[in-house]
């Protein structure tokens, strides 16, 4: 199915455009996003959590991620597309969390991760940030600016804290291409699609001898290129020492053959092989559903069921092989709007629905709901 079919020309024109990659540079500030929930490390602790960034683009429906089941009014504005309640007996109802709040089928294999405190819900993020323009409120999520260019929040944040191991060959990574805002500026990172065929020489039978004349031979030179020579070279032998192709998650662990699968199982591969990984960084396109948005049985049902097996799967694979040092957040641009419109899809809000998930976080339901009838 062509889940830009029935998006916006604005957003067809952004997941189909070629952007360029920003070079590595030494960024200054350090703060993380104003969007973001307000963030407490703990007294006293020498945890580092690994940060996995899930990003929804296209301004996903939060109220069909995470149910408002018990509020009238959703179920007044969207007599066609909303989740059913609990209590329906319908195959596709949500699964109640707390009598008002529920996740949508899709994400059913998240609740005992809400009950075991691991999974926290913010339903009402970004109702300050009014655009109704993706490219404007991703631009504003990415980067925290609207005027003054300082690199991505990510790579901020890298930038402000000591590696998490010294002789690491990267700190961070991004199934793309190109490096998204989020990570523009950051040190130590890789873009690829394909970290497996991650390589220096385009596969030359000599490759050993290739590398070690490569690294000689920028051994010599005085500026940046010295370092990303000698780093990519350890990225390869780091990626050697992951062999993706050989990973095998935890007992009775399956990851589905979707990208979104075979990203976040490559994340674990990485941070089981403790390489010293510290940001990693995954798009799931598709979100923008102006017509047929298909809620329950159609294309938002689809890329919900994508999501929610993919992360289902990293939770328990990490969890079952004890490793802990590890938070994923999902979030998107923008929410919709409350009422769906006449072509049985929902029009560009403002607030969206971010998850984090993992052993560290605060689970349950954070921020201030303001309810549906001042949307």
């Amino acid at each position: 199915m062509d889940q830009l079919k029935n998006a916006c020309d604005e957003y067809k024109s952004l997941s189909r455009r070629k952007f360029l990659g920003v070079s590595a540079a030494t960024i200054a500030a350090t703060s993380l996003p104003i969007w973001a929930p307000k963030i407490a490390f703990a007294q006293g602790t020498s945890v580092k959590d690994v940060l996995v960034l899930i990003y929804l683009r296209g301004g996903a429906d939060g109220m069909s991620l995470c149910v408002p089941h018990g509020d009238s009014d959703y179920y007044a504005a969207r007599p066609n597309i909303a989740v059913p309640q609990p209590s329906s007996g319908s195959l596709n109802k949500a699964v109640d969390l707390d009598g008002y709040w529920g996740l949508c089928q899709s994400l059913a294999g998240l609740k005992d991760t809400f009950n075991s405190g691991h999974l926290g819900i913010i339903p009402a993020i970004g109702r300050q940030n009014w655009s109704r323009s993706h490219f404007e409120a991703q631009t504003f999520m990415e980067l925290d600016t609207n005027s003054v260019y300082n690199g991505g929040w990510l790579a901020r944040h890298l930038a402000s804290c000591e590696p998490m191991n010294p002789n690491a060959a990267l700190r961070a990574f991004t199934f793309s291409a190109i490096t998204p805002l989020a990570l523009a500026g950051a040190p130590q990172i890789i873009a690829t699609e394909l970290p497996e065929s991650y390589s220096m020489t385009g596969n030359l039978q000599n490759e050993p001898e290739v590398l070690e004349t490569l690294t000689r031979m920028y051994s010599r030179v005085k500026d940046e290129t010295r370092a990303l020579v000698r780093d990519a070279r350890r990225t390869v032998s780091a990626f050697d020492q992951v062999g993706f192709s050989d990973y095998t998650p935890a007992a009775g662990v399956t990851y589905e053959d979707t990208k979104l699968g075979k990203g976040l199982k490559s994340v674990a591969a990485m941070i089981k092989a403790d390489i010293g990984l510290e940001v990693a960084q995954l798009d799931k396109l598709g979100w923008d559903t102006h017509a047929n948005q298909g809620t329950v049985n159609g294309s938002f049902r689809e890329l919900a069921d994508e999501l929610g097996h993919a992360m289902k799967s990293f939770y328990d694979d990490m969890m079952l092989a004890g490793k802990t040092n590890w938070t994923l957040v999902v979030a998107s641009e923008f929410g919709r709007q409350v009422a769906e419109n006449g072509s049985a899809g929902t029009d560009h809000g403002t607030a969206g629905t971010m998850f984090t998930m993992g052993p560290n976080v605060i689970g349950g339901f954070h921020g201030e709901w303001p309810g549906l009838r001042l949307q």
